[in-house]
């Protein structure tokens, strides 16, 4: 077991010092400040509600097949970014 000193900022950890860890490794942190522990349920009813939702909007699809979104020839030339090498 390794400890290892850091801080955790907008829930990122950094150490104080570089540490080589493994690709993948199990850790446990202790906070020496109290926090909020927050639950994620994997309820049936979110992913039954889930599902009745991306059921009922697979039809917007077609909604892209507009003119706005088309993606058919414009019938401009295309404007390229690079930097000209005279031929002289």
């Amino acid at each position: 077991m390794q400890a290892v000193r850091g801080y955790i900022n907008n829930g990122r950890f950094t150490p104080h010092e570089a540490v080589a860890l493994p690709k993948r490794a199990e850790v446990t942190l202790l906070f020496d400040e109290a926090g909020h522990v927050i639950t994620l349920n994997d309820d049936k009813a979110f992913w039954v509600e889930f599902d009745r939702m991306t059921s009922e909007s697979s039809h917007e699809n077609s909604l892209l097949l507009d003119e706005a979104f088309s993606r058919r020839d414009s019938g401009r030339d295309m404007i390229t970014f690079r930097k000209e090498i005279p031929t002289s």
